[in-house]
């Protein structure tokens, strides 16, 4: 994802049903970064790598613990995705914990929704 989309020379540009140029803006949020985001992302980086070699370990014993060590896998490779990019979804992604994306929403960076590009988007929909 693009860390760009709101630049100065996007502003003209709005996403479509046929594609779209950047993260469109009412469906992202950016969030704040805070004090703990650099320990919070190298231990889900950690986590993610540890969860995912223990899946592959426990992969011929037990279907369950494959499933949970992926489980944990995803969740932690995405929160680190997340914390990189400082960039989520507003409702949400495929069985993350609400949660964590309510926690993002409270550090959330306020946009104005009156701007072009967001009325144009707006308009497309």
């Amino acid at each position: 994802m693009n860390k760009d989309f709101r630049q100065n020379k996007y502003l003209n540009e709005s996403g479509s049903k046929q594609g779209t140029w950047y993260i469109n803006r009412i469906d992202y949020f950016q969030f704040h970064s805070y004090p703990k985001a650099n320990q919070h992302k190298f231990i889900s980086f950690i986590v993610a790598i540890s969860a995912f070699c223990l899946a592959l370990k426990f992969a011929s014993i037990s279907f369950l613990l494959l499933g949970l060590f992926l489980y944990i896998t995803y969740v932690a490779a995405l929160t680190f995705i997340l914390l990189k990019n400082r960039l989520c979804r507003y409702k949400g992604y495929f069985f993350y914990p609400k949660r964590i994306i309510s926690f993002f929403r409270s550090i959330e960076i306020t946009v104005d929704l009156n701007d072009f590009d967001s009325i144009a988007t707006m308009s497309k929909k």
